[in-house]
């Protein structure tokens, strides 16, 4: 669809994952420091929202130029700034559940997998009825941004409250 050759085509394919891979690396070593030396807020919350809102904007950017180079380099980007996020996203859940970080991490990727299942099915039914994939772009980018919203609301300061006992204590 944006004209590169198989060699080309192959390169910007495996990029995305190339930059995901790095992202997680470096979003969890800073999500760890920021934590130590800002607070577990700025560490975890504030870089969560920033991964995604940049996610966001660059999805939109991707939508207003022409260059398939800079299109594909920019979707690459974009998913790597969302990947940012994740060692705080899955750090959240042991500051503010550490007894049951499991059932929430659990849940946390089930949700994810839904999106996942969900997502292809909603781009296939818009790009056929609008013939647009400007649409799905609008789309991502709008739920990432309700992303960076979200991670506001969050408080790794405050653990979920232990109403008795473990739910998996030894007997």
């Amino acid at each position: 669809m944006l004209g590169f050759s198989t060699l080309a085509g192959g390169a910007f394919a495996a990029l995305p994952f190339l930059l995901a891979g790095i992202a997680d690396v470096a979003g969890g070593w800073l999500t760890d420091r920021l934590s130590a030396t800002r607070g577990l807020r700025v560490g975890r919350c504030y870089l969560g929202s920033a991964s995604f809102a940049t996610c966001a904007a660059l999805l939109v950017v991707t939508t207003l130029i022409d260059a398939p180079v800079a299109k594909a380099v920019l979707l690459a980007v974009a998913l790597a700034a969302a990947d940012f996020a994740l060692g705080a996203a899955w750090a959240v859940p042991l500051d503010i559940a550490p007894d049951h970080a499991g059932v929430v991490t659990g849940w946390m990727n089930t949700l994810g997998n839904l999106g996942g299942l969900v997502g292809p099915l909603v781009v296939g039914f818009v790009v056929a009825e609008y013939q647009s994939w400007v649409i799905p772009f609008y789309l991502a980018a709008g739920i990432y941004a309700v992303g960076a919203v979200a991670w506001l609301a969050i408080d790794p300061n405050i653990p979920v409250e232990n109403p008795g006992r473990r739910a998996f204590a030894p007997s």
